[in-house]
């Protein structure tokens, strides 16, 4: 066995006596067989296909060890941290591990369940088993099976039948130096929307300074007859930190899904997100926008299956890169034989504002049905220079222009975010990220005709 193997075999050891004794046996029995398949497949190379361009063994060397309790971290943090100054049903982790003092949850409306997934093992045992490790499946990705067998805490959230939350859902992740190993976050998150339900879910990451944290996530996702889930991801921690999801969603019919990735920090941020479009008319929507500087390497991967007919997907994702910085677009749908009169559109733009940044995009197509409307395209290219030169000979500084422009570039795929207040939280950010890789303050805000 490797070092490595060796590693996280001690490590789970460690776990499982001190933390894991907090979930039902069943789940013990869950991580102990996703431990094996972790052991036996190891971390993914860059000779596997899905992972060619993105090479992860600094994190596979890094003495990364679970974090058995949550650090302190300063209120003001917090608040620096949440959907600007609105009301929102909020819950936060430090390292993985619940934090109480710092969440609020003590005004959600019926049918809504907002609670750590510790927790609700105590009052949705019969749900979590029913739907925990079903849609992620944790024989196919390392990352998924190293996070499997790590299960201990994470956010779970049930919308009942019919319910519809007039405030958005804040899943704060925090990460934080503790001790003098680097710490690892195995987080578990279960988002179950019933029949009719209708959520808003802002699922954001940071860190509390500039460490070098792993970040392991699974967020799987279900999204019942009927019912409409809007999650909008932001993974801002640190240049210094290593970043892993796999967001699994999976439709029933005449849902709706539309999911948002905002990807500007991590020194290595890898973000695989698979929708099953699994019931007819059912309407997927998936975009997202990321920003690379300094040698950070942000990867996407995306996986949008139909299996039944007439159901649209809408797919939009855009970088912008500096520096020697790289970035990853792979996008794949898949559509099935009984999938007839399937709509769907994938987009990949990258617009390049140093000659050393590389981008590596491959959109793909898999149809087997004869009956459809499915297209896909990627651009990569420089700043338009007739564009800019129209903005100087209106007086408008050379460095000026190229930041109108690039906002202007970005505002384009977060006009996607549907709801206002999840779009302005996301256009915030965005637009504080470039005016400080640009070093100006001077970039207009994002405004949505």
């Amino acid at each position: 066995m490797s070092v490595e193997m060796n590693h996280y075999t001690n490590e789970f050891q460690t776990f499982q006596q001190n933390g894991a004794a907090k979930s039902p046996d069943w789940v013990n029995d869950v991580r102990t067989a996703a431990l094996s398949v972790f052991t036996g497949k190891g971390f993914p190379t860059t000779k596997q296909e899905d992972w060619k361009y993105t090479n992860v063994t600094p994190i596979a060397r890094a003495p990364f060890r679970y974090s058995a309790s949550a650090p302190a971290v300063p209120a003001e943090l917090v608040t620096s941290l949440l959907i600007g100054d609105t009301e929102q049903h909020l819950i936060v982790f430090v390292n993985g591990h619940f934090s109480a003092e710092h969440s609020r949850l003590q005004s959600l409306p019926a049918g809504l369940t907002v609670k750590n997934l510790i927790a609700a093992y105590g009052s949705h045992a019969d749900l979590i088993k029913a739907h925990l490790s079903k849609y992620a499946p944790y024989d196919k990705n390392p990352f998924t099976a190293l996070n499997t067998a790590f299960i201990n805490d994470g956010a779970f959230i049930h919308a009942a039948k019919g319910t519809k939350s007039s405030l958005p859902v804040h899943l704060l992740f925090i990460s934080t130096a503790a001790g003098d190993a680097p710490a690892a976050s195995h987080i578990r998150n279960l988002i179950i929307a019933e029949e009719g339900a209708e959520v808003r879910i802002a699922h954001s990451f940071a860190s509390a300074q500039d460490n070098t944290n792993l970040t392991n996530v699974v967020t799987e996702v279900s999204a019942g007859r009927e019912s409409i889930v809007e999650l909008v991801k932001v993974q801002r921690e640190s240049e210094k930190a290593f970043h892993v999801e796999h967001l699994h969603v999976h439709q029933e019919p005449r849902s709706t899904s539309r999911v948002f990735s905002l990807a500007v920090g991590g020194a290595i941020a890898r973000n695989e997100m698979s929708v099953i479009i699994g019931g007819e008319t059912t309407e997927c929507n998936l975009n997202g926008l990321y920003i690379t500087s300094g040698e950070q390497l942000i990867d996407h991967h995306t996986f949008m299956h139909h299996i039944h007919p007439e159901c649209p997907s809408h797919e939009l994702f855009k970088g912008i890169l500096m520096d020697k910085s790289r970035a990853v677009f792979n996008g794949k749908v898949y559509v099935e034989p009984e999938a007839q009169k399937t709509d769907s559109k994938q987009t990949n733009r990258n617009l390049l504002l140093s000659d050393e940044a590389v981008v590596d995009t491959k959109p793909e197509l898999e149809i087997f049905a004869d009956d459809v409307k499915c297209t896909h395209g990627a651009a990569v290219g420089g700043m338009n220079e007739t564009h800019s030169f129209y903005l100087k000979t209106r007086g408008i500084s050379e460095g000026s222009a190229r930041g109108i422009l690039t906002v202007g570039f970005a505002a384009e795929v977060t006009q996607k975010i549907d709801d206002p207040v999840l779009r302005r939280f996301v256009d915030t950010i965005v637009v504080d990220h470039l005016r400080r890789k640009f070093g100006t303050g001077n970039l207009p805000e994002i405004v949505h005709a």
